[in-house]
């Protein structure tokens, strides 16, 4: 169903008796929150050139308009899941944050270092789930915002 998803994510999203209609975990894969570290994942994963195949996982912005915001929705296909749940594997924060951060102003590297627990946690997260799709041969439907 990615190609109708790809159509209309928000349908299927805000759908709760899609949600209501799988069995409860562990036969349904949990849901994936990343908080506001998707706005550092995309920081770290996106530089260099090409982004890494993990940032499909992040990409991608909210609108602002003058009455608020529109979400970002998008479809990843299961191909594009063991991608990304595949580069998961290979992240190393520790080396992300060393070619990134000198990067940076001073006052903002020492944030984001601050925050690098708070981002680990969340990839984690985000291994655990793409490598759960993954292997349920899944694709995966995302919202920012």
């Amino acid at each position: 169903m990615v190609n109708i998803a790809r159509i209309n994510p928000r349908a299927f999203l805000s759908d709760h008796h899609f949600w209501a209609s799988w069995s409860d975990p562990p036969d349904r894969p949990e849901g994936l929150y990343l908080d506001k570290a998707w706005r550092d994942l995309q920081w770290l994963l996106g530089e260099p050139e090409p982004p890494r195949a993990s940032y499909e996982l992040v990409s991608g912005d909210v609108e602002m308009t003058s009455c608020g915001w529109i979400p970002f929705d998008r479809v990843l296909s299961a191909e594009q899941v063991r991608s990304v749940a595949t580069d998961l594997t290979l992240v190393d924060l520790r080396e992300l944050y060393q070619r990134r951060l000198p990067q940076e102003s001073p006052d903002w590297a020492a944030i984001m270092d601050y925050r690098r627990d708070y981002v680990e946690s969340y990839l984690e997260a985000a291994r655990k789930f793409t490598a759960q799709l993954a292997s349920l041969g899944l694709g995966l439907i995302y919202s920012i915002g």
